[in-house]
């Protein structure tokens, strides 16, 4: 019997294999930064934009529909907490929170793959666009947190 791979049954391959979920396409990554600023600034519905673009840059669009509600489902419990708040107390624990978690689910979701992306030299989108995403986020946000309102007060005749 000799030492070559192919008469050895039991030797691992040779080959050099790559993680499929982590590794990048070649198009641009926002970094990890950009889903705290976008979440900051527009909710964590923007944070969660930010995170879907990076996922389809990564080849992950399967993952997209659960960070989609995941940033949904999030703003919405903001607001109703927010609600029942009472009046002299703040509300930055909660935005804090918010925007610590977005940022570490971001990096336990694609953390590896965004630091094998600038180890390998790879171009970054700008934090500046995720920002201003995050102030369209946040008119939409705005413009449907007014529409609600106005169905209740005029339309049910509920006092807010």
């Amino acid at each position: 019997m000799t030492s070559t791979p192919q008469d050895n049954p039991f030797q691992t391959p040779a080959a050099t294999l790559q993680d499929a979920a982590t590794t990048a396409t070649g198009e641009p990554l926002y970094r990890l930064a950009a889903v705290g600023i976008a979440t900051f600034f527009g909710t964590p519905v923007a944070g969660a934009w930010v995170m879907v673009q990076n996922l389809k840059a990564l080849g992950r669009r399967h993952e997209s529909r659960n960070i989609w509600l995941m940033g949904i489902g999030l703003t919405l419990a903001i607001f109703v907490i927010g609600y029942f708040l009472p009046e002299n107390t703040s509300g930055t624990p909660i935005a804090v929170g918010t925007v610590v978690g977005m940022y570490y689910f971001a990096k336990q979701t694609f953390g590896v793959a965004v630091e094998r992306h600038h180890a390998a030299g790879g171009q970054w989108r700008s934090n500046w666009r995720a920002f201003g995403v995050s102030l369209l986020f946040l008119l939409a946000v705005i413009a449907a947190i007014l529409a609600v309102s106005f169905f209740l007060v005029y339309v049910l005749g509920a006092e807010l």
